[in-house]
């Protein structure tokens, strides 16, 4: 079953949050809202307003529509380690 809309951006936006090193109650009062409020956004039990979509993106330093994405669909792939294994030649 699909998550619903408001649960995506929620996660997207929790995601984000955490990746940029923010701290829930420190993200909420950059964007003037509450702990609570920004819980409930998260969770996706409340919707999230435009205005406050952007001033997130804006504290976050990204674009607003990077929000509507999960941001591990943007990050390069982990490198791959090539080292040999003990006792092989290489």
């Amino acid at each position: 079953m699909p998550l619903n809309n408001n649960l995506q951006i929620g996660n997207n936006i929790r995601k984000w949050r955490v990746l940029k090193g923010f701290k829930q109650i420190t993200f909420a009062e950059l964007i003037g809202t509450s702990k609570t409020t920004l819980s409930k956004i998260e969770n996706g039990k409340s919707a999230v307003s435009v205005p406050r979509l952007q001033k997130m993106a804006v504290c976050l330093n990204i674009k607003t529509t990077q929000l509507f994405s999960d941001p591990s669909d943007l990050l390069p792939p982990p490198p791959i380690n090539h080292k040999p294994i003990a006792g092989k030649a290489a």
